[in-house]
């Protein structure tokens, strides 16, 4: 009767909950920085993936911003029927021209590209290191020398210092990711989950509200949708009765 009850009740709700420890104990100092050394290069990899495609996605906003700017002056150019006035039509073409020139700069001052590589080759350097290490683990069991668990340190922090640091949301996917260092489960783990992604999308929010305007206004351009139709020609119908 305590079996069945501790299958179908506690352990359901131990699951849920996550009730058990959630980092696994670790008494063997050489053990615990191997583990150590594994999540650090899961965060520096994670770190490099997320720089990566940060520029892709800088260089996919400038390019999709410059396609807008070019478009709009030549559809003015080809006498077809335009929904908005000249005047409509030029301050879109300044603030594409102004978020374009903002995206370049970013582009070249974040240097996401070689921050990356940077990263990646700590997690190289990393993972070799947890080569040497675990190599040097199996001998000593065979052998019975002890490990120089100084030296690992230190060419440990030297190799983990040199790029810089990963952030929160890279050490949270390393940790969601390591299921045999890290039990997290049920509604803990979902939450983890729903807060790395949403602290993962956050920079991409503004570059994908801004594409997304654009293509839209050139939508209603090009008469297929009225999504800014409306908005525009209260605008101008007011500025028109001011001036009056």
């Amino acid at each position: 009767m305590k079996w069945l009850f501790e299958t179908l009740i506690v352990n359901p709700l131990i699951w849920l909950f996550s009730f058990r420890p959630e980092e696994k104990q670790e008494k063997d100092p050489s053990q615990k920085l191997l583990n150590s050394m594994r999540i650090t290069a899961k965060c520096r990899f994670n770190a490099s993936v997320r720089l990566e495609r940060a520029s892709t996605y800088s260089f996919l906003t400038t390019t999709v911003l410059s396609l807008g700017l070019i478009f709009i002056p030549l559809y003015q150019n080809s006498g077809l029927e335009i929904s908005y006035s000249e005047q409509v039509l030029s301050m879109l073409q300044i603030f594409l021209a102004v978020a374009v020139l903002v995206y370049s700069v970013v582009i070249g001052t974040s240097k996401h590209d070689l921050r990356s590589a940077a990263l990646d080759r700590c997690g190289v350097g990393i993972k070799e290191l947890i080569r040497k290490l675990r190599n040097e683990i199996s001998e000593s069991k065979v052998s019975g020398v002890s490990i120089d668990l100084e030296k690992y340190h230190a060419d440990y922090h030297e190799i983990s210092t040199e790029p810089e640091n990963h952030v929160r949301v890279d050490y949270l996917f390393a940790v969601l990711e390591s299921r045999s260092d890290f039990d997290i489960t049920g509604v803990k783990r979902l939450y983890l989950l729903g807060k790395a992604y949403l602290m993962y999308s956050i920079p991409y929010v503004i570059p994908t509200a801004m594409m997304l305007f654009e293509v839209l206004f050139i939508l209603d351009v090009l008469g297929v949708t009225n999504c800014f139709t409306d908005i525009f020609g209260i605008a101008k119908s007011t500025t028109s009765v001011n001036h009056g």
